[in-house]
Parts: structure tokens; C-alpha cells; sequence
């Protein structure tokens, strides 16, 4: 069954040339999600893809020189469903919502692109564990996994942006 998210998702990147950005902490469990993405996927496309680790406000410079082109963030989120579920939303989904380890960066670099006309959106994957020294716990692996072979599907069909 395909998710209800991944042809939004395929076009963002394939058709819209979205620069991917990958969120988290390596060693807090499913926190690490986002990073853990982007690292699998920067081998293979270092030009599309910034793993920016729990750090991301520290990438303005490369995310605002997309140019119109969507950035989409990774990261472990809040969303409805058990953990592994993932959904893909709108910057504004991250306004207005508690904060959370990312959350009020995420949130600003958002309305900071935005100024600039680039569209932000969000793949939150639902975390199951964020203790520090944890695993992965199986259900984001498998998200991680599965939204990893998406991406680079839509990545290797993309054409080239410089």
C-alpha cells in the first residue's frame, strides 16, 4: 500500500527540486531519525541533500541559496499514530505546537525562507523512544528505511540543480 503522502512527497523532489534537510540528534534514540535519513542519502546525492544534525539553524546560508526551490526537513515529530508514522506537511504545521528539541529552530528557519519565497515543508516521522544512548527503536527503522528508498527514487529521476 502506498502512503498517502509519497506522491506529494515524490513531486516535491523530483519535479520541484526540493533540497532535503535532515534533523536530529545521534544519540537520542529516534531523535537521530532525520539525521540518520539524510546521511544515507547524501552519499548518493551530496548535492541535494544536508545532514544538519541537530543543528540546522547553522545551514541558513546553503537553504536560502535554493532559490524558490522547496526545502524539506526531516526530523523526528509529534504526529497521529503510532511511531514510524510519517506524514509530510506544510511549515506552518510547525507553528503553534509545543516546542520540542527542534521545534522553535525548525520553526524560525521556516519563516526566514519564507521571507525569501522559499517553500518550507516537513517530514515528521513519529518517534518511539528519545532517551539519550537508546537504539533506534524497529518501527522508525522501518520508516527510515521505507523513506529512504522514496527519496532515492525521486532523487535519481530529479533533474540536476546547481
Amino acid at each position: 500500500m502506498t502512503h498517502p503522502d509519497a506522491h506529494r512527497l515524490t513531486a516535491l523532489v523530483a519535479d520541484e527540486g526540493a533540497l532535503l534537510v535532515g534533523v536530529g540528534h545521534p544519540l537520542c534514540g529516534d531523535d537521530a531519525v532525520g539525521s540518520l535519513i539524510a546521511g544515507r542519502l547524501a552519499a548518493r546525492f551530496p548535492e541535494r541533500v544536508i545532514d544538519a544534525g541537530s543543528v540546522p539553524e547553522n545551514f541558513f546560508g546553503p537553504l536560502a541559496a535554493v532559490e524558490g526551490r522547496p526545502v524539506v526537513f526531516l526530523d523526528a515529530a509529534a504526529a497521529a499514530g503510532e511511531p514510524g508514522t510519517w506524514c509530510l506537511a506544510g511549515a506552518d504545521a510547525l507553528v503553534g505546537r509545543s516546542p520540542d528539541t527542534h521545534r522553535a529552530s525548525l520553526r524560525l528557519l521556516a519563516e526566514l525562507l519564507a521571507e525569501r519565497a522559499i517553500p518550507a515543508w516537513i517530514v515528521g516521522i513519529a518517534p518511539g523512544r528519545l532517551a539519550p544512548g537508546a537504539p533506534l527503536t524497529p518501527p522508525v527503522a522501518r520508516a527510515a528505511d521505507d523513506l529512504v528508498a522514496l527519496l532515492t527514487a525521486a532523487l535519481a529521476e530529479a533533474p540536476v540543480h546547481v
